[in-house]
């Protein structure tokens, strides 16, 4: 598993879906995926289902080139 969806309740009641990948620095324990990359991304996200719509960006899926001309 390259990456995951962590519900997160904070102490308001609040819930947020975090996106995690692994991180070896952290002896590959679990971290915000936005702790993997250089630039700025949104891992964090108040639906579940937007979460797991966002979850291509971090779990390995290529993007598909299709040549048109």
């Amino acid at each position: 598993m390259k990456a995951r969806i962590v519900e997160v309740t904070k102490p308001d009641g609040k819930i947020m879906y975090v996106i995690q990948q692994k991180h070896w620095l952290f002896r590959w324990s679990w971290v915000p995926a936005s702790m993997n990359t250089y630039e700025w991304v949104t891992d964090t996200f108040s639906t579940e289902k937007e979460a797991k719509k966002n979850l291509c960006w971090f779990d390995g899926t290529k993007s598909k080139c299709r040549v048109i001309s």
